[in-house]
């Protein structure tokens, strides 16, 4: 009986104060949050209890990586049957005999084996392999957290071992389930072997044992909030209430006042419990072109400085201190902001959906307001709202790419057409992509299309102005051009650029504008499929990219591969296409931003991961400003007799056979290969 109620004691004294602690620290944090923001994460339950089946029950994000994913697997389902074992072994010191039974028993050891390899491999991973995704996340903690995982599954086996000896010579009873405790079974034979069954060596074997089991188990448990495996709390309602809107949508709601980022009440209160959700797992930081091309941006890093700054203001009691550094060029450096091309890919790869680019836009932002912002980028946001467009030009300019072609085209404003386009800042007014502007308006016609424009009513979609923290701007640009929409009559709508795609298709819903809009890609394929454009094979062999908000935002992969097919083109994919597609470098702002400090420009990162492709001697774009980039990084490369940059338009001008266009160019490639007939 002593031993008992010495073991129920500490086992009271060790929930109440573990839970005390635990609960205090939590209510702390949800303190913070409920001073936050508002977010609306509650609607469509059963999307919301399928993505934790697929990502929580089934790890399809964290497969990603086989090896961590493996890993974490082994520990994560750990904690799960850990459960078991903590009701059998409070349950067998409370209420003496107590057990689990014959089938649950054995999963425990099993696991015990499964977490056991899963430290290892974790271990190892870290000392051998040591990623260098891990940059920057706190390994102190890790080594701390993996060593309280290991003496847990240790203290499991020992008490296991001791428990039939102290159940038979202490607590009088019998241990139904002792052979099915497999490897504390095994251990015990050592016990028997040295001679300690008896009351004494059993008892102090098996206070041992459930020290380091329950003991640790509850010290982590006060530990775990103060600690990065927070997560372990925080991920599974993280993943319940991630983004179910429109990936691409950067602000749900119209704006009243500011979007700025300035204090932690800025923030919403899912912002908030993403910073306590982090895992330090580097994946955001590696996918990161940002980070890639040597600036100070990593996605992991935001998230941690703002986290750690909340956890030292929350010990101060400063969290809403006016006198506290701003999180927007404090906490977090302007360089660091404003080096985002918001490209998604942070937000795509993070196995707990955290929701990075909100955060830095909204920080963007504040930056704004206080005027500390690139002078290239504040001469566009000017251009924006002065001329509507990014190059400064009069808006009677922005049709004149229509002219000197022999094709009709109508001005939508004025007579109903079937498709309108919306033809966006760059492929109007960029010199080196109007000429592929005017060979979409050539297709259109070769396929009988009855299509108009909006001519100098059109103004640029502002999804930039959006996400370089311009709210004001955007909603001025965006109500411009929804009264031009709404005036025109036409059944399609389409563009050719991704970003104005974007903000037409998911920004201006919060304005009422709820329009089907298509990309080019996908309107072609449709006009091919009802046989409105004849095609013949091209005969090429080529790798295509994906635009960021196209691909990874909007989730339009397979139509411009579709496409490719229909136009006989031998497609070589690159290592990281689809939604896990290498960003360009140009989103956010950054196509206008001082290039100081870059090491590798992310398009010259792609172009030489073309280049390592087998045959391939064309580089397929979908995106004016793709074709900016590309091309930019080739000619500066010095390799443009080895790769060319190709916009789909060029190809399906060939497919169609429309005369004179650059199809001897084409041919004339370099073609060792034999890639073209």
């Amino acid at each position: 009986m002593a031993l008992r109620g010495w073991l129920m004691a500490i086992t009271v004294a060790l929930i109440v104060v573990s839970l005390g602690l635990f609960l205090r620290r939590l209510n702390t944090i949800f303190q913070v949050m409920r001073k936050a923001r508002p977010a609306r994460r509650g609607d469509h339950l059963g999307e919301r209890f399928k993505s934790l089946f697929t990502n929580v029950v089934l790890h399809r994000r964290m497969f990603r990586i086989t090896y961590s994913g493996v890993l974490h697997y082994f520990i994560f389902s750990g904690f799960v049957v850990l459960l078991i074992d903590i009701v059998e072994t409070i349950g067998e010191v409370f209420f003496p005999g107590f057990t689990v039974g014959r089938i649950l028993a054995p999963l425990v050891d099993i696991w015990v084996i499964l977490v056991a390899i899963g430290i290892v491999l974790a271990l190892y991973q870290r000392i051998i392999i040591r990623p260098a995704r891990f940059h920057g996340s706190d390994e102190k903690d890790a080594y701390l957290i993996l060593g309280m995982i290991g003496a847990i599954i240790t203290g499991i086996v020992i008490h296991d071992s001791f428990y039939p000896f102290v159940a038979r010579e202490v607590f009088h009873v019998a241990d139904p389930v002792a052979r099915s405790h497999f490897l504390g079974y095994a251990l015990s034979g050592l016990w028997r072997a040295l001679g300690w069954t008896g009351p004494r060596a059993a008892s102090i074997g098996y206070t041992v044992g459930y020290l380091m089991d329950l003991g640790v188990v509850f010290a982590f448990l006060a530990y775990l909030p103060y600690s990065k495996h927070l997560h372990i709390f925080a991920a599974v309602p993280n993943i319940f209430v991630r983004n179910l809107g429109p990936k691409g949508e950067l602000v749900p709601q119209p704006i009243e006042d500011s979007m700025a980022i300035r204090t932690f009440q800025d923030l919403t209160w899912k912002d908030i419990h993403d910073l306590y959700t982090c895992t330090e797992c580097g994946r955001c930081q590696a996918v990161c072109p940002a980070y890639a091309a040597g600036q100070p941006l990593s996605p992991k890093m935001v998230i941690l400085e703002l986290r750690d700054a909340l956890n030292e203001r929350i010990a101060w009691g400063t969290v809403n201190d006016p006198t506290q550094p701003a999180l927007a060029g404090g906490v977090v450096s302007a360089a660091e902001l404003w080096a985002c091309t918001t490209c998604g890919a942070c937000q795509e790869a993070c196995p707990v959906f955290i929701e990075h680019v909100p955060k830095i836009a909204g920080m963007r932002a504040a930056l704004l307001e206080d005027g500390n912002v690139d002078a290239n980028a504040q001469k566009v946001l000017v251009s924006w709202d002065r001329q509507g467009n990014s190059f400064g030009q009069a808006a009677r300019k922005r049709s004149a790419w229509a002219k000197n072609i022999d094709v009709p085209i109508k001005d939508a404003r004025k007579e109903a057409v079937d498709w309108l386009w919306f033809v966006g800042d760059f492929a109007a007014l960029d010199p080196r992509v109007q000429r592929l502007t005017q060979l979409i308006a050539r297709l259109l016609h070769h396929a009988g299309v009855d299509f108009g424009i909006l001519f100098e009513s059109e103004v640029n979609a502002g999804n930039e102005a959006l996400r370089l923290g311009e709210y004001g701007l955007f909603e001025t640009l965006a109500q411009k051009n929804i009264k031009a929409l709404n005036q025109a009559q036409y059944r399609h709508i389409f563009t050719t650029d991704p970003h104005s795609l974007n903000a037409l298709k998911n920004e201006y819903r919060k304005f009422g504008f709820h329009a089907e809009v298509m990309h080019y890609t996908e309107a072609f394929l449709t006009l091919i499929d009802r046989g409105q454009l004849a095609v013949e094979p091209v005969g090429l062999t080529a790798t295509y990219h994906d635009p960021c908000y196209l691909g990874r935002w909007n989730g339009i992969t397979e139509a411009p591969r579709q496409l490719l097919q229909r136009l006989g083109v031998n497609l070589v994919e690159m290592p990281r296409h689809g939604a896990q597609s290498f960003c360009c470098g140009a989103g956010g702002g950054r196509i206008w931003m001082d290039e100081t400090g870059i090491e590798d420009r992310p398009a010259n990162q792609r172009i030489r991961e073309a280049l390592a492709l087998p045959d391939v001697r064309f580089f397929v774009v979908a995106c004016p400003k793709d074709v900016s980039m590309f091309s930019a990084s080739v000619t500066a490369m010095g390799v443009e007799d080895r790769l060319r940059v190709v916009d789909m338009a060029e190809l399906l001008a060939v497919a169609v056979g429309l005369p004179d266009v650059a199809e001897s160019d084409l041919r004339s490639f370099p073609n060792e290969a034999g890639i073209l007939s």
